[in-house]
């Protein structure tokens, strides 16, 4: 196709431009529902993996290309509610912005916990997040929950996250 009118080009490329951002637009608000309401609770937190580690861990994302990842020592951590955890989240959010470890009760618990401020990033479509010294681990979204998958030498490591949906 020849374009003969400059004005012709240039608004459609305009055009075109706009219907890329409506459509990333709408995709992020597809993902949005479930990723930035409630949190995600590790697999068996208070199971076997839970008494293995000596934590439940929790991921609450943030629109902003940030997730917090709490650290609860087990078995205080049965103890601890929803309702808590969501307040921790949103403490945490409200006074840290940069990414940091933070260890304290955060005026809501009474034992100390670990909150992890830290940023996703997009590559190619995949989100990924810095998880050690070989490889970025990646995030990958099914349903009511998400896999975080380590590159293994021999095989991948993938751990798995369960929705906790808010409670109204």
């Amino acid at each position: 196709m020849t374009v003969n009118n400059p004005r012709v080009f240039i608004v459609s490329i305009f055009v075109s431009f706009l219907m890329l951002m409506v459509d990333v637009v709408y995709a992020q608000q597809d993902e949005d529902v479930v990723v930035y309401s409630g949190y995600f609770s590790r697999e068996q937190n208070d199971g076997e993996m839970a008494q293995i580690t000596g934590k439940s861990h929790y991921v609450k994302f943030f629109a902003d290309n940030r997730f917090i990842r709490l650290y609860i020592p087990y078995p205080f951590s049965k103890k601890v509610t929803s309702e808590q955890i969501m307040k921790v989240f949103k403490v945490v959010d409200e006074k840290y912005k940069t990414d940091a470890y933070v260890k304290d009760g955060f005026g809501i618990l009474e034992e100390k916990i670990i909150a992890h401020i830290d940023s996703i990033r997009r590559v190619n479509d995949e989100i990924m997040f810095d998880c050690g010294f070989s490889a970025p681990c990646k995030i990958v979204f099914e349903n009511d929950l998400f896999k975080v998958i380590k590159k293994g030498i021999v095989k991948d490591n993938v751990t798995l996250y369960y929705h906790v949906k808010e409670k109204e």
